[in-house]
């Protein structure tokens, strides 16, 4: 067969213990970071998908004008009808499909490669600041995220088996994940594309693709056009000449290790150092001596960023994080192959390199876990959950992004103020009201009356999207 994946070495007993050790830490590290506190209040995006998809059922889900991560839609529809509207149910659906596929990635570079491979990708998928982030949302991009880790690991066996049970599994992730997302169809059938270049598998992967392919157009026949349109939504950046040949470092990979959802790099020179850096470090990856493995693993982001620059389409980290499979995979195994011959003079800078970013991203995670675990993206129930302690007839104006929002949780409509006559708005109501703000992409705006009697001031934290959200009830001026 066409790869073959040298098994782990035999380890000593305190080894063993070393290495149970530190897969209990970062296995509960996983667990704890994706699992906790999973009831906080709705963000934007999954106010959208409820109020807009999942209410609305499956006629509008699979063949409305317009769509967003279909199957997971579904599935939280079905939720939603079994067991009512639940922020912790609809996020378990994001959360336990990518803790499962962290697990099978993990096994399967501890079964196939070794431990430390193993362990590396564990840390990479716990620490990730981005994948931190999305995989506790009520969206796809765990279902996403799973699906590849199943279709990558699915192609890895293949090349080292030739078993069709390889193939089917291959397919069926990859048509449910392109059912989640439709640009993890292009990753799926890039890898399985790779596996036509071994023999032994050709005939089962062409007839796999074939079908799914099929599959993947029959599923969105009913809104293709909405397809192509989300790609146009300007939000984020496109991939540019000369950068879209480094954009699966600096678009891809480096984000997701920097920062949470909405870091977008400005590719340039300025990037170029540690792009060099992520790429001595996968050199060392055993898993690209072979060419039929090498294709799997780099076929998905090279041909998913080289589409998404043709199709000039817009992109932020998280519409790419589930390519993060195939890069952590090839940064895990290339970094684990230094790290294991560190004493050679020729691995010394990416053994630094290595220790060095470990260092970091350990740092950041305790740094950062515990807000995103304790706090809400956008404390949008807890701030209607203090107005609703008033009498409906109260009203409420604001200054935020996305008033609807609040009216989610409310129930009921709210006045969003222009900038301009915010003060003067607040200050001269002759009736009591609440006025509700978010400092995110609005501007800054002095209210000289809250400082008056009687006013009442909420402030509550958020980990993301201005970091706070205020209410305050502002009584009429009596004076």
């Amino acid at each position: 067969m066409s790869g073959s994946f040298r098994a782990p070495d035999s380890i000593q007993r305190p080894e063993r213990f070393a290495w149970v050790a530190g897969y209990v830490v970062l296995g509960a590290a996983l667990l704890w970071s994706r699992l906790f506190h999973l009831g906080h209040s709705f963000w934007t995006d999954e106010i959208l998908m409820v109020d807009t998809y999942v209410r609305a059922g499956p006629r509008y889900i699979l063949a409305g004008p317009d769509l967003s991560h279909e199957l997971f839609a579904l599935a939280n529809w079905l939720t939603s009808t079994l067991f009512g509207e639940s922020e912790t149910a609809f996020r378990l659906w994001s959360a336990i499909p990518f803790i499962a596929g962290v697990a099978l990635v993990t096994a399967w570079l501890h079964t196939r490669v070794d431990v430390l491979s193993a362990m590396l990708f564990l840390f990479l998928a716990t620490v990730s600041p981005l994948l931190l982030d999305v995989t506790r949302q009520a969206r796809g991009y765990g279902p996403a995220f799973c699906a590849v880790c199943v279709f990558v690991v699915a192609a890895l066996e293949a090349v080292r088996s030739g078993r069709r049970a390889a193939v089917v599994a291959l397919c069926i992730a990859g048509v449910l994940g392109s059912w989640t997302l439709p640009q993890v169809g292009i990753a799926f059938v890039a890898t399985g594309a790779a596996l036509l270049a071994a023999r032994e598998t050709r005939r089962d992967v062409a007839v796999g693709l074939t079908l799914s392919v099929v599959a993947i157009v029959a599923w969105y026949s009913p809104h293709l056009g909405a397809v192509h349109g989300s790609a146009q939504i300007a939000d984020g950046a496109h991939f540019d000449l000369p950068w879209v040949v480094t954009s699966p470092i600096d678009q891809i990979l480096l984000p997701a290790l920097i920062w949470i959802d909405g870091t977008v790099i400005v590719a340039g020179f300025i990037w170029l150092p540690l792009v060099l850096v992520a790429l001595l470090v996968v050199a060392w990856s055993p898993l690209l001596r072979d060419r039929v493995s090498a294709l799997v693993l780099c076929s998905g982001p090279i041909a998913t960023v080289v589409v998404l620059w043709i199709a000039n389409a817009y992109v932020i980290p998280r519409y790419l994080s589930y390519l993060l499979v195939p890069l952590f995979v090839l940064v895990a195994t290339g970094a684990a192959a230094a790290l294991r011959r560190g004493s050679e003079r020729r691995a010394t800078a990416t053994v630094l390199a290595c220790l060095i970013v470990t260092g970091v991203l350990a740092a950041r995670f305790v740094v950062l876990a515990p807000d995103v675990v304790a706090l809400p993206r956008e404390a949008n129930r807890d701030a209607a959950q203090v107005i609703a302690k008033r009498p409906a007839a109260t009203l409420v104006l604001t200054h935020m992004r996305n008033p609807q929002n609040l009216e989610f949780y409310l129930g009921r409509s709210v006045r969003n103020l222009d900038p301009n006559a915010v003060a003067t708005t607040v200050c001269g109501m002759a009736k009591p009201i609440y006025y509700v703000t978010q400092p995110f992409a609005v501007k800054d705006v002095a209210i000289p009356c809250v400082g008056r009697p009687g006013v009442e001031h909420t402030r509550f934290r958020q980990y993301a999207r201005g970091d706070e959200m205020n209410v305050w009830y502002v009584p009429p001026d009596r004076g």
